[in-house]
């Protein structure tokens, strides 16, 4: 077993660390004030290849594994988990679903030029009224003549206020199977689609939309693969993306961990640095053991992704304990620094709001404990 990186992947973080300080953080605080991303990051992250990581370079990406996406985002979740979600919904489930499962035409319209920047992605799942239960979606396509009329509605999503185009969950039948739903393409902005900014307490630096759709038309040739019954796409996508979420999240936990312990060794009290009294020493020690077993986490499953593949449950541990974990470590961190933790001149208190936003994004903790509990009642779960 080799738990080391390699100088390639050393080389990609401190190249992703020098561009989160130099080139993010100067736009962290404005942004979340305004609740307002500034757009010219895209185009610096595809010229980066920090988009196309992990997509094979004769499809437009670098080329590199899975490690190397995580390595990615946790640097730039270190900084802004709100840049980073931002990141994340163009990197992964805005573009993923077209590269694994789009046509060739597909790839060259709306992948290609995504990967460099050029076009903003999202991924509309979730609805007002289903939460977790994909299967309950209620956004309806109706076949017509060259395409498909969709109405409903899709609520907490990613870039779209920003985006140029959407991949769009909608129910092609009306049972509740697996392949009653299918994946579209969606051009942005267009009449049939209004989109509401909604205001957030965490990732308040992101664009998040509440989208109502009425009779929207999509031609045949924005079907995602021409193929109706592509709810595996969904499934294998945020699996994965899972393992991913969770790097950007231990870096929320890591930025707020150092802001704490430099804190510590320079505020004063009676004569010494506080990190010298066992309270603080203790929080910290807490602090420092969830982040050392949520970065391993991490980067095992980062290392099943690229031996092959991650199974459900895996995944799901994956993002159970590192959201919990990094919870926990941003509110600690935020005691650490005691009055100054709720001053807006530091980081904690905005990396303990982004952190609570993934015990419920991404998928919620419960979800996670109930795919974990289905695999215990099947089979033996330790190693």
């Amino acid at each position: 077993m080799d738990f080391e990186f390699s100088a390639e992947h050393n080389q990609l973080r401190e190249t992703v660390r020098r561009h989160a300080e130099e080139e993010m953080r100067p736009y962290v605080s404005e942004a979340d004030d305004a609740e307002r991303f500034p757009k010219k990051l895209f185009a610096r992250w595809g010229e980066l290849g920090l988009i196309g990581a992990r997509y094979p370079e004769l499809d437009g990406g670098v080329g590199m594994d899975k490690i190397s996406d995580c390595i990615i985002r946790e640097e730039l979740g270190r900084v802004s988990q709100a840049f980073c979600a931002a990141f994340s919904a163009q990197s992964h489930l805005g573009i993923w679903p077209i590269w694994h499962a789009g046509t060739e035409e597909q790839r060259l319209r709306f992948f290609a030029p995504a990967v460099k920047g050029q076009k903003i992605s999202c991924f509309g799942l979730s609805e007002p009224d289903g939460g977790s239960n994909i299967r309950a979606m209620k956004t309806r396509a109706e076949k017509v003549d060259g395409g498909y009329k969709i109405s409903g509605s899709k609520l907490y999503i990613t870039n779209s206020p920003i985006a140029d185009f959407m991949i769009l969950a909608a129910r092609t039948a009306p049972d509740l199977k697996p392949t009653a739903i299918s994946l579209f393409i969606v051009e942005l902005p267009n009449t049939a689609v209004k989109i509401s900014h909604l205001k957030k307490e965490g990732l308040k630096g992101s664009e998040t939309g509440l989208l109502y759709i009425e009779d929207l038309f999509v031609p045949d040739d924005c079907l995602l693969g021409h193929s109706e019954g592509t709810y595996p796409v969904i499934l294998a996508s945020l699996t994965e993306n899972r393992v991913g979420v969770s790097a950007s999240v231990l870096g929320v936990a890591k930025g707020a961990y150092k802001e704490a312990l430099d804190f510590s060794r320079t505020r004063i009290v009676a004569g010494k640095p506080i990190l010298e009294y066992q309270a603080v020493a203790h929080r910290l020690a807490d602090m420092a053991t969830d982040i050392e077993a949520a970065h391993w986490m991490v980067y095992r499953g980062a290392w099943q992704v690229d031996k092959g593949g991650i199974d459900h449950e895996t995944a799901a541990k994956i993002k159970l304990f590192v959201s919990e974990a990094a919870f926990r470590v941003t509110e600690r961190a935020i005691r650490v620094l005691g009055g100054a933790g709720i001053m807006r001149e530091f980081s904690v208190g905005r990396h303990h709001r982004d952190a609570m936003v993934y015990l419920f994004g991404e998928g919620t903790s419960d979800i996670q404990r109930n795919l974990i509990s289905r695999a215990m009642k099947e089979r033996d779960m330790l190693p």
